[in-house]
Formats: structure tokens, C-alpha cells, sequence
């Protein structure tokens, strides 16, 4: 017989019987769901963010490029959100100073190149953005794919060697 009152012993029974009939991942990761780039654009937003958690991810999956945004709740509590979108033109109106109140950008990521993005405005107040270099392993090569390419280069490699023998690294080797 268990000490814990009666309302908590059914809950658990209750939720026992819907996690039997419709089993989720408990633990299912933000990032479930994505590819490695997508994966990147999410660990530069919390590079970027230092430390504080996003609280949501929004729309990443396809996306072209991310932004990642401070937002003011109801509540007036400021939390990081990382949204998606699908091409330049929707991230130029959603980054334009004025369009939304009570937001900060923090940044920007062009997922697909695996670079950052500088946001900035022009003279004539157009917000341009100025894409960085590549982050490190933004792009990673699968390894069937690296293979490929050093077996194409030794094929390359092969057909300029010169015939024959007595390349360079011939030298000292087999003459006596």
C-alpha cells in the first residue's frame, strides 16, 4: 500500500495507460528532425545566444536562413527564439528595424552555406546583408564521399606520373 493519496495514484495510472497507448520519445531533442546543417545553425544560435537557452525553434527544417531573435513574452519576460525562413526576401521584412515591436535580432545564419550573416542598413536605409565566411564544419563530407574524391584524384594522379621510373622519388632506389 502506497502513502501517496488516491487523486495522484489514478494520475499516474491515467498517464501510465496514455504512454502505453501513444508512446512518444520522452526525452525528444530540439533537434530531432534535422540535418547536420540545420544542427549547425541551432549550435550557432547557442554560441551566439552565450549560455541562455532558446526557447524555441521555429520553421529551421528547409530553411535557407535563420535568425535568432529576443523576444518579450506577455508576461514581459525576455526569452531567445531561432526561426526559419525559406528565402531573403521574408528575412528582409522580418528583420527591418521598426517591423515588430519589443524584438531584438541577435543575428543572423545562412543555414544551406554554413555562414553567418551581417545585418546592417545602407544609406538610404535598405537593410543589406552581408554573408561571412563558412563556419568549420558547417559542411561536413560524408566519408563515402571523401573517398570518392581521393579515388578520383589518384586517378588523376596516376595518369601525369611519369613512366617508367625515375621520377624524383626514384632517386637512390634500385641502382647499384
Amino acid at each position: 500500500m502506497s502513502n501517496e493519496p488516491e487523486y495522484l495514484q489514478r494520475l499516474r495510472r491515467s498517464q501510465e495507460r496514455a504512454t502505453r497507448q501513444h508512446p512518444v520519445a520522452e526525452s525528444a531533442s530540439p533537434t530531432a528532425g534535422l540535418n547536420q546543417q540545420e544542427v549547425e545553425a541551432v549550435r550557432w544560435a547557442r554560441e551566439l545566444a552565450k549560455g541562455t537557452d532558446l526557447r524555441s525553434i521555429r520553421n529551421l527544417a528547409g530553411a535557407r536562413f535563420a535568425a535568432l531573435l529576443r523576444l518579450q513574452g506577455a508576461s514581459g519576460v525576455k526569452f531567445l527564439s531561432l526561426e526559419g525562413f525559406q528565402g531573403r526576401e521574408p528575412l528582409l521584412e522580418r528583420v527591418k528595424p521598426g517591423a515588430t515591436v519589443g524584438e531584438e535580432v541577435l543575428g543572423a545564419y545562412e543555414v544551406k552555406g554554413g555562414r553567418p550573416v551581417t545585418i546592417a542598413t545602407d544609406d538610404a536605409g535598405q537593410v543589406v546583408l552581408k554573408i561571412g565566411a563558412p563556419r568549420p564544419g558547417a559542411n561536413p563530407i560524408s566519408p563515402e564521399r571523401m573517398i570518392r574524391k581521393a579515388e578520383a584524384l589518384a586517378h588523376e594522379l596516376a595518369k601525369t606520373r611519369p613512366k617508367g621510373g625515375g621520377g624524383a622519388g626514384d632517386r637512390g632506389r634500385g641502382r647499384r
